[in-house]
């Protein structure tokens, strides 16, 4: 329906003083626009609202709306009655419409300018006069808003920045009325009053309850309600730059956000919030390549280290957009750029979980063209999260196995891609590959690419911590096995071991693993043995499957001591030897015991008579090292025990590798005096050690032993002599009888007679020494 224009002047009857309306005498350009009033409920609304000076927006009961422009005509025609009121005398235009959509916004617009001063101007009461707009239209019965002036033409500029900051429909919508005597009367949603209106500005149950007042008049009106819509829009007029207003179906959207960090910065962390979440949404309806984006992402980068927790919606929305605009187009997102994003691990996990499948099966299509193509799709499923994808499985199985290949161009590709990665979770994944399912081919690959111009890369994986323990090793193996160290065979092999736990080998895993590394397929040759066994010990190699390349060193050692012993026990107990090495270390195990005084004289003469011809033919090395264990064994056996066979046979009829440790020993300065100083009062001792040394001949009996028996009769026993008395004579006698070989009588007398030569080679020397029962008579037995 059309709009009906109307004018009236405002009358009154002379006699009752009633006012009226009268038509407005029509002008040349109102006579279309002139009509009466009908029906007359319309024309009784409009001499109600003609009343209140100023501009009147209304919505009539049935639906219709009408607009109402009251101003004086002559002057004092506003004077008479309450504030607010208007007299005859007042032109009313009005502007009537079925449809309240049809009426125009006002009858005077207000140019962006204007109102652009004017919001500067009241800064502080934009925001919330605009938030109280907004809860207009957000609830249903919404309290309507005071707005206290000195005059109606601030109010109008009120009311025309409200309709300037909502869309067409909603600024159409708004009922207002700019200046009004009887506020509490008056239906619109909008109200102007003066400061003499009828109207508490000060009560609290006002302010708080019933309206929402904006007082300019010096009141301090309704406490103000944050709202983000009305805190940006506010900040457009502000700033100088008007807001575009929304669309109709969502006429409070944030139009134009700002995308200054500085701007968002001053704003309230509820508006920042909303503002970003508004970027958030935008970007999603961005194309590809678009400017937005770009400013965007320059946005969200400068607002990170302020405010995360912020910034956080629009770097998720970023990332999705270029997932997305990535998968359109056949190609990966740039991901370093989304990695600069502030994201937090907890919404990097959204994303994984979002995109983790689609990177991996972008990454298993890649798969099938060479390795050094890789490396974008690979970031991509690492961080998209795509651990236990098949692709990413299958990429790092291939990366590996090309790692064992150094002499293929595909080594060389994958150490560039795991390079360009520069990915430690990746690089650990990969290391764990090539050291699982260890065999001697995979370690020999293995020792091939640390010597290969790519060990480069796992020296430096090693020093960075990531490879696992035998990675360390096959590395150090190569690079110490080259200038200026130069180590082979059991000098490398001790080196490594040095980088294990507590500097030992304590497993047959890492031994066998060592094993390979250092020999390969080929074996330790004797001398390294000898050196391997001092810091691996021999029951782990045995263990460990090595002990028959062993048995060398058992049956040729480069020397024979205490570790031989040790390493013969080893392997007696856990190795499987034939007889004569069988016989060869239990007779090192035999002499040892022997030597250390823990074998009984007897049983030790026995088993190294036996063990000695099982173990025949010794080798020098090994037939010197025993005998020097068995003379000591000898050297510290009692005499008296020693002077039965068959161990008295057994050591004259030995040679000088059993003799001169023996010599040795009893000829030592210190023993030797002990020996002189003890025996006279040990007979018994003094007639084991004749019997033992007295001069004898036969065809069991070697020379070695008479030049030793005769020197050691000589030096250890003849010394002793002059200190011995009559008594400690006469029992060294009776000792001599006693022995078990017969013909005691010829012995004492062969005593008596070697004791008379020793006298007369030392001189006249009278008895010296302890003294016993007898003493000082004559010699018995001389």
């Amino acid at each position: 329906m059309a709009i009906r224009r109307l004018s009236y002047r405002l009358d009154e009857e002379p006699d009752t003083g009633v006012v009226r309306l009268i038509p407005a005498p029509a002008g040349p350009q109102e006579q279309e626009k002139e009509h009466p009033l009908e029906p007359p409920e319309l024309a009784a609304y409009v001499l109600a609202v003609g009343h209140r000076q100023g501009l009147s927006r209304s919505r009539l009961p049935d639906g219709a709306g009408l607009l109402c422009h009251t101003v004086a005509e002559r002057p004092g025609s506003t004077a008479a009655g309450q504030p607010g009121s208007v007299s005859a005398g007042c032109r009313v235009d009005v502007a009537y419409a079925d449809d309240p959509d049809e009426l125009p916004l006002s009858l005077g617009d207000v140019a962006p300018d204007a109102l652009i001063d004017f919001a500067r101007a009241h800064a502080p009461r934009v925001e919330p006069f605009l938030a109280d707009v907004r809860r207009l239209f957000d609830e249903r019965a919404g309290r309507q808003i005071v707005v206290a002036e000195h005059d109606p033409d601030t109010v109008a500029h009120w009311i025309a920045l409200a309709c300037a900051s909502l869309s067409d429909a909603y600024a159409k919508s708004l009922t207002f009325s700019t200046w009004t005597a009887e506020p509490r009367r008056a239906p619109q949603q909008i109200i102007g009053i003066g400061p003499d209106a009828d109207f508490d500005r000060f009560d609290g149950p006002t302010l708080d309850h019933f309206y929402r007042v904006h007082d300019g008049v010096g009141g301090q009106g309704s406490t103000p309600m944050p709202d983000t819509w009305a805190e940006v829009t506010a900040r457009q007029w502000i700033e100088g730059t008007p807001p575009e207003p929304g669309a109709d179906d969502a006429p409070f959207a944030l139009t134009r956000p700002t995308v200054d960090v500085r701007q968002l910065s001053a704003m309230s962390g509820e508006a920042r919030r909303d503002i970003v979440r508004a970027h958030a949404a935008a970007v999603a309806e961005q194309s590809a390549g678009s400017p937005v984006v770009d400013e965007l992402y320059g946005l969200c980068q400068e607002l990170g280290p302020q405010d995360r927790a912020t910034a956080e919606p629009l770097a998720l929305a970023l990332v999705r957009h270029y997932v997305s605009v990535a998968e359109d187009q056949g190609t990966l997102p740039d991901l370093a750029a989304c990695e600069r994003l502030p994201l937090s691990a907890d919404a990097w996990q959204r994303l994984r979980a979002e995109f983790g499948g689609r990177a991996d099966d972008a990454l298993r299509r890649r798969l099938r063209e060479p390795v050094g193509t890789w490396a974008e799709p690979l970031r991509l499923a690492l961080a998209m999260g795509a651990d236990a994808g098949r692709g990413l499985e299958e990429a790092m199985e291939r990366l590996a196995g090309a790692l064992l290949h150094p002499g293929r161009r595909a080594c060389a590709e994958s150490v560039e891609v795991l390079e360009a990665m520069g990915h430690t979770g990746l690089n650990r994944r990969v290391l764990k590959l090539l050291a699982r399912d260890l065999t001697d081919s995979k370690l020999d690959k293995l020792r091939g690419l640390a010597n290969a111009p790519q060990g480069e890369w796992l020296r430096r994986r090693v020093e960075a911590g990531e490879a696992p323990p035998v990675l360390r090793l096959v590395e150090a193996a190569a690079r110490w096995h080259r200038q200026p160290h130069c180590l082979r065979g059991a000098r490398l092999f001790a080196a490594l071991a040095e980088l294990l736990p507590g500097g030992r080998v304590t497993d047959t895993t890492t031994l066998k693993q060592l094993w390979r590394i250092v020999w390969g397929g080929s074996q330790p040759d004797s001398a390294e043995v000898a050196e391997l066994v001092r810091v691996c010990p021999t029951r782990l190699i045995i263990q460990a499957g090595f002990g028959i390349r062993l048995v060398v060193r058992l049956r040729g050692p480069e020397r024979v001591d205490r570790d031989l012993v040790d390493f013969a026990r080893d392997l007696r107990e856990e190795g499987q030897l034939t007889a004569i090495e069988r016989a060869t270390a239990e007779l090192l195990m035999t002499v040892e015991e022997f030597a250390e005084g823990r074998l009984p004289l007897r049983l030790a003469v026995e088993r190294v008579r036996v063990q000695s011809q099982q173990a025949s033919p010794l080798g020098d090395v090994l037939r010197a090292g025993t005998g020097a264990w068995v003379g000591r064994g000898f050297a510290r056996a009692s005499p008296v025990e020693l002077c039965h066979r068959p161990a008295l046979d057994f050591l004259m009829g030995t040679g000088g590798d059993v003799l001169r440790p023996y010599r040795e020993i009893l000829l030592d300065e210190g023993a030797r005096e002990r020996m002189i100083r003890e025996l006279p009062r040990q007979p018994a001792e003094i007639a084991a050690l004749y019997h033992i040394w007295r001069p004898r001949q036969g065809r069991r009996i070697t020379h070695e032993w008479q030049r030793v028996a005769d020197e050691l009769l000589t030096r250890v026993l003849a010394p002793v002599v002059p200190h011995l008395d009559d008594w400690t004579l006469g029992e060294v006698a009776t000792e001599i009888t006693r022995q078990p070989h017969g013909r005691g009588s010829q012995r004492v007398q062969e005593w008596n007679a070697w004791r008379s030569r020793q006298a007369g080679t030392q001189g006249p020397q009278g008895p010296q020494g302890p003294q016993g029962p007898g003493s000082g008579g004559p010699d018995r037995h001389h």
